[in-house]
């Protein structure tokens, strides 16, 4: 299953994360970026996506006439069925995943399926809680740049150019289905659903289940073919993902409200180095102290304390300057 991911580029950055080879002249060109029609639904970088959040999608430019080769599309995490009434997020269907199992069978699925309906969410890496133990580790792409760490952005190199591509970190690409929904006041909403998949060796011992990764340009290309690629050829194409890593991250992730880079960065487990937050900290002083209130400017300190932090993390998704 997949339940959270991480997508915290800008916008730009996002675009040059995403270059790819022009069929023509064999140098790296920029996908087009489309916001959401509604503005309530623009992409907003955040190391803690959960369902109903928006996320650029990769398309093909066919979907778009007047487009370029491909597209990256804003698109809500969980797919609106078609028949839904009322506000995109309200339906109350789980659909932020789609079985690889029943995909072609699927009412919802099938129909995407059909009308090569087929995208590709590119992220930071997603979230997992280990079987059992509840623990969230972060996996992502394990193919870095020399000296780029997924969870640190000072080691991230945001270059691109035409020649050479993308010098930043390698993003993940997951296979996924899309669809258009029109509100009842006329706007298009795209949305889409992961596909996920029995997990390999690499990730079982996490959870049995996971996403489709396309590990390689070709599958990538392959997968956003939908003229060339019918569904059934397209499905076969996902099978083992390329070299994966893992990292655990705090249980701040598990609160879908906590967006800021504490999510993703790697802890200590045998530290237990899980720092409390701001707010938990004065919790356990309140509880010790048998919920007396403390006088004076004390009471303000989480406040400040947290305003530090936020200061200290930066400004999430803040393009790079080249």
């Amino acid at each position: 299953m997949c339940g959270r991911t991480a997508c915290t580029l800008c916008a730009e950055d996002v675009r040059k994360a995403c270059c790819y080879r022009s069929e023509a002249g064999g140098v790296y060109r920029l996908p087009d970026w489309r916001e959401a029609d509604d503005p309530r639904l623009s992409y907003k970088p955040s190391h803690n996506v959960a369902p109903t959040d928006a996320t650029p999608v990769l398309v093909s430019g066919r979907h778009f006439p007047g487009a370029g080769e491909r597209v990256l599309q804003t698109m809500l995490w969980g797919m609106i069925p078609p028949w839904h009434k009322g506000d995109p997020k309200s339906h109350g269907l789980s659909t932020n995943n789609c079985r690889l199992e029943g995909a072609r069978g699927s009412k919802l699925y099938g129909r995407a399926l059909g009308r090569g309906q087929r995208c590709c969410v590119v992220l930071d890496g997603f979230y997992e809680w280990q079987a059992g133990t509840k623990q969230p580790y972060f996996v992502y792409c394990a193919a870095q740049p020399d000296g780029v760490l997924i969870d640190d952005p000072s080691t991230w190199d945001c270059r691109w150019s035409p020649e050479g591509g993308w010098c930043g970190p390698q993003l993940l690409r997951l296979a996924a289905l899309f669809d258009v929904w029109t509100s009842p006041q006329g706007t298009a909403v795209h949305s889409y659903s992961l596909i996920t998949m029995e997990a390999d060796k690499s990730l079982g011992w996490l959870h049995h289940r996971m996403p489709a990764v396309l590990s390689s340009e070709q599958q990538v290309a392959a997968w956003l073919d939908c003229a060339g690629v019918k569904g059934d050829a397209a499905l076969a194409l996902l099978g083992a993902p390329g070299p994966l890593a893992w990292h655990p991250v705090s249980s701040l992730v598990n609160n879908a409200r906590h967006k800021d880079a504490a999510c993703n960065r790697r802890v200590d487990l045998a530290r237990k180095s899980v720092k409390a937050s701001p707010s938990s900290k004065l919790m356990k002083s309140w509880l010790q102290s048998g919920g007396k209130k403390r006088d004076g400017p004390a009471d303000t300190a989480p406040e400040q304390t947290e305003a530090k932090r936020q200061r200290t993390d930066g400004d999430t998704g803040k393009c790079a300057k080249n």
